[in-house]
């Protein structure tokens, strides 16, 4: 009996602490499983925040070259009218070309415009050729036109020509003739070089520039072996 009794209040324990457990099983879990989360939470923000601290600090400190570096790629419209926008526009161009006697000339300009007509229109014009002999001539003024078809390039204002030997050409308009190497003007020109000046009413250059001939009133200055002039 005394067995018995010993057995049954085993048993009776057992189960109690079995009761126990269940009940409090449930609430010890749902305790840890959100503390769990939270300190996992907590660890990531740990590792967030100076990250985010560290980009926003970099973005101050470069701001003002990200936007300096902006300005530098800002695309700006320029409005062109009907009449350029029909034409060519060529930005330092560069024509080349031969004479009758095969010999090259050059032409270059600042701009160039392409128009209708053939013609084309230029700012800052120079021309570079060879002469018979390899003697070489530079022309330039502030505008020009060049007709490519005729090898003609005509000049105005502050036209200058300057010869390899030391002689040069001041006018305000000229037409030279790239073929046949010739040129003229018909405005007050100015001419100085090792042999004298010359002060005339327009000019002729003829043959490759071995002759010229100066136009109206000419007032022609030649300097003497020891320093004199005579008129």
């Amino acid at each position: 009996m005394k067995r018995l009794s010993r057995r049954m209040r085993r048993l009776g324990r057992a189960g109690r602490l079995s009761r126990l457990d269940r009940l409090r099983g449930p609430r010890d879990l749902s305790g840890i499983r959100p503390h769990a989360r939270r300190g996992r939470y907590v660890g990531i923000l740990k590792l967030l925040l100076p990250a985010i601290a560290a980009v926003l600090i970099a973005l101050v400190a470069f701001w003002p070259q990200l936007r300096d570096r902006t300005n530098e790629f800002r695309v700006q419209f320029v409005t062109i009218g009907s009449e350029e926008a029909e034409t060519v526009q060529m930005i330092n161009p560069r024509f080349l070309g031969l004479d009758k006697a095969d010999r090259h000339y050059t032409i270059t300009a600042g701009r160039a415009i392409q128009m209708d007509d053939g013609r084309i229109n230029l700012e800052n014009p120079r021309g570079d050729m060879v002469l018979a002999g390899g003697a070489w001539v530079v022309v330039s003024g502030n505008t020009g036109t060049y007709y490519k078809a005729r090898q003609v390039l005509d000049l105005v204002g502050n036209v200058n020509l300057y010869h390899d030997s030391g002689y040069e050409f001041h006018t305000e308009k000229a037409s030279i003739n790239l073929q046949e190497g010739t040129a003229a003007g018909d405005m007050p020109t100015t001419g100085q070089g090792p042999a004298g000046h010359v002060q005339s009413e327009g000019f002729r250059i003829f043959d490759q520039g071995d002759r010229v001939h100066f136009t109206g009133k000419a007032r022609l200055i030649l300097y003497g072996e020891e320093g004199t002039a005579v008129q």
